[in-house]
């Protein structure tokens, strides 16, 4: 069997077929292939999952009321009259294509760009009512779309000293690079140094620009395991991601951009199986043979569940 780091990176109709196939059935490559494997293997009686439990609702830690925002004093509005809540302890995923206003909402959360109308609040305060340093001191953090914007030193070990961060205390390990300069470190590699510098200073609203870019599915899997910890350590998880894979898998709630407005917004399994353009592998390989399944996980579930057609 290949080794666990291996079949995450794997599509999803391969990761699907090792957890409910047969040796001797051929294994399915792509979501076509995955669901004729599906609907020729497995009974579907019970469509559906289990309902998930409520969860039960924080309190809010970011909260934008009806927010304006536009770049230049005769342009289009990138922000019109945003309204959205995300809880103290929970990971919310922010979904939605280019240009529709993600990244603006972030750097307007974190305070770098001031909105012309409507409120946002951190934590019941007004974001206006924060002076100097005081949201960024244990409150909100970012971790921007470049993530080289945050690299002042010459080493990793620099940063990290720079972020009174001790290497050893870390959720991941970099003591391999520590030597290394910060621009010469792969992709995840930046991306965990970042995350590292980002978390020093303890926020309790950690906002997340594209955290999964360029990544292979060890350093997801590593990233969504730590943002759980966190959350369940009460901080607020505000991401935007174009990765519908990785918000299925690791957000609490997912919500829709569209137009500098959320459009609908829900828990990864019903936001995702409401939706047909932006939805997962797993959903497309199951939709209309069972109800709700958007991680390979969920359609796995299902499939045991019904059991082989009989014959």
């Amino acid at each position: 069997a290949p080794s666990a780091a291996l079949s995450r990176a794997m599509p999803a109709a391969v990761r699907l077929w090792q957890a409910v196939g047969r040796p001797e059935e051929p294994c399915p490559l792509d979501v076509r292939e995955g669901r004729r494997f599906v609907e020729e293997t497995f009974s579907n009686g019970e469509r559906t999952l289990p309902p998930e439990p409520p969860r039960p609702a924080g309190e809010p830690a970011l909260e934008f009321r009806d927010v304006w925002f536009r770049y230049e004093r005769d342009g289009r509005d990138v922000l019109r009259g945003t309204s959205l809540t995300a809880e103290k302890g929970e990971i919310f995923a922010i979904l939605g294509g280019n240009g529709s206003g993600k990244s603006t909402a972030l750097l307007a959360a974190s305070g770098i760009l001031r909105p012309y109308a409507g409120e946002i609040r951190v934590l019941g305060k007004k974001l206006a009512a924060y002076r100097g340093r005081s949201l960024h001191d244990g409150c909100v953090a970012m971790l921007p779309q470049d993530v080289q914007t945050l690299f002042l030193a010459n080493t990793v070990a620099g940063e990290l000293a720079d972020a009174g961060c001790d290497p050893a205390a870390l959720p991941f390990d970099l003591s391999p690079v520590l030597d290394r300069h910060p621009y010469d470190l792969s992709g995840g590699q930046q991306q965990l140094l970042g995350l590292a510098k980002v978390l020093a200073s303890r926020p309790r609203v950690l906002l997340l620009d594209e955290p999964t870019k360029g990544l292979d599915a060890g350093v997801k899997a590593e990233i969504a395991a730590l943002l759980r910890r966190l959350r369940d350590g009460g901080t607020a998880v505000v991401l935007v991601t174009h990765d519908v894979e990785f918000a299925a898998g690791a957000a609490d709630r997912c919500a829709m951009f569209f137009r500098g407005e959320i459009t609908s917004a829900g828990s990864p399994r019903t936001f995702f199986a409401g939706n047909s353009f932006y939805t997962t592998a797993a959903d497309r390989m199951t939709r209309g043979f069972f109800d709700g399944a958007v991680t390979v996980e969920d359609a796995a579930a299902l499939c045991r569940k019904n059991g082989r057609k009989s014959g």
